[in-house]
């Protein structure tokens, strides 16, 4: 069988990373971990994993300063020493019918048909699992064949992309479960790590109109988030979500707008 390691990046994750690694048991056979900061206890968490016989599967990890997820999940990827590997973060978990389809997919050896797999993610909001277009559809590259695929780059939200243009990409039935939004006040701070991130990077279109996309753009956020997508199905979960994603328009054009000034 083609021997997975489960690839996560952390900070601040000692209540979360625990249920990630036990969805991760039956499917992978080892667990690369990269801390960028922790304080709350997640450093000695790992110490504790990494150095107990009993670890299943067995666990390594390292530590290094945050500077962005592209650059500090490269960092994750040096700990990889098997053919492929699995990219899952701490709010994450394998559901058990997606472990038990890699374990399957890998006893029939099937995984090596492609070099890039697509997962279904199942995004959960205020304890909701969400029907809005944007996030019950929701389609990512997660698992692949080590040196044939690489990350894309971006500072934020990263991806995967094949190294070879004719590789082949497969599909996961099963759904990666997701805690996308547990609650309000840490998603904020989430929501100004990443826009800081956004505007750091200069990702923008708007040159001198960006005054007006400041102003402008928030609203049709939420409207399109709310109305267009479907959030309104959602309820409360769906309010919560297109108004935090209209509060994170306005936030990374301030701060884009700032900078240049």
């Amino acid at each position: 069988m083609d021997r997975i390691t489960a690839v996560i990046i952390v900070r601040d994750e000692a209540d979360r990373l625990p249920a990630c690694l036990a969805s991760l048991r039956a499917a992978v056979d080892q667990i690369a971990v990269l801390d960028t900061g922790s304080t709350d206890g997640t450093r000695d968490l790992l110490a504790r994993l990494a150095a107990d016989p009993d670890q299943v599967p067995p666990l390594e990890w390292a530590a290094r300063p945050f500077d962005d997820f592209s650059s500090s999940r490269t960092a994750a990827l040096a700990l990889v020493e098997t053919p492929f590997w699995l990219w899952i973060d701490a709010d994450e978990r394998l559901s058990a019918d997606l472990a038990a389809e890699i374990a399957d997919r890998r006893r029939r050896d099937e995984l090596g048909e492609h070099d890039l797999w697509l997962v279904r993610r199942e995004n959960r909001v205020l304890g909701r699992i969400m029907r809005a277009r944007s996030l019950s559809g929701q389609t990512v590259a997660r698992l692949g064949r080590t040196g044939r695929i690489r990350l894309s780059g971006d500072p934020v939200h990263e991806g995967l992309v094949p190294v070879d243009p004719d590789a082949t990409v497969g599909r996961l039935v099963a759904p990666l479960e997701h805690e996308a939004l547990t609650a309000i006040r840490p998603y904020l701070r989430k929501i100004d790590l990443y826009t800081t991130l956004e505007a750091r990077a200069g990702r923008s279109r708007y040159g001198w109109r960006q005054p007006l996309h400041l102003v402008a753009t928030p609203p049709a956020a939420f409207w399109r988030e709310y109305v267009w997508r479907g959030c309104w199905r959602d309820g409360r979960a769906g309010l919560a979500w297109a108004a935090l994603g209209a509060w994170s328009t306005l936030l990374r054009s301030w701060k884009v707008l700032r900078a240049r000034r």
